[in-house]
């Protein structure tokens, strides 16, 4: 009986072990990486790149279920009050991104931006259907922020590691440091016309 109670002991105790150890692994294991990876742009990239150059205020978010089986969901922003640097002007703009929250359900994407109403962004954008349009899935973006000596343009500066809206960037991203605005649309339009916009 003594044989018993020990084999059953050891039994126990291997047991344990082998919880503890799968518990030891699960917190060595490192975090879920985003599924998202998207590789940093210079400012000279932006422009090349984009179809839609414009500052625009966001004039209206929608998201939607994209197919009637309710499988994916996109989210409309609508941007008005616009000065365009590249591209055939209009008097509003609609972009369609991935992702969006409906009918209580959401879907989130790495890298996708997210806009608010009544904010003011720079919009580089490429012409098409595409899980994000803006060029560099989230770079091509930057918010305009009132400063107390006029508008100022915010590029998204962030570690290179993760950019603000949760993708992998690898490369180095922009400083973060405010520009005014007319001075970042100078850089644009000098930039678009071949001159010495410059990069940072």
């Amino acid at each position: 009986m003594v044989e018993a109670v020990s084999a059953t002991l050891i039994r126990v105790v291997r047991s344990v072990a082998s919880v503890a150890a799968a518990a030891l692994l699960l917190v060595a294991l490192p975090a879920p990486a985003p599924a998202t990876v998207v590789v940093a742009k210079d400012f000279a990239a932006l422009c090349a790149d984009a179809d839609f150059i414009f500052v625009g205020t966001v004039g209206a978010v929608e998201s939607r279920w994209v197919d009637d089986e309710r499988q994916s969901i996109e989210t409309l922003v609508t941007f008005d009050d616009l000065t365009w640097l590249q591209g055939e002007p209009r008097s509003a703009i609609t972009l369609r991104f991935g992702g969006g929250t409906v009918d209580g359900l959401h879907m989130d994407i790495a890298g996708v931006p997210r806009f608010t109403l009544g904010e003011r962004r720079v919009i580089f954008a490429y012409d098409g259907a595409f899980v994000s349009p803006i060029v560099g899935f989230d770079q091509g973006a930057p918010r305009v922020i009132d400063g107390t000596d006029g508008p100022r343009v915010v590029e998204s500066g962030s570690s290179p590691r993760l950019s603000p809206a949760g993708a992998l960037r690898l490369g180095a991203p922009a400083d973060g440091t405010p520009v005014p605005l007319d001075d970042y649309l100078d850089r644009v339009r000098q930039e678009l016309a071949g001159g010495d916009g410059g990069s940072r």
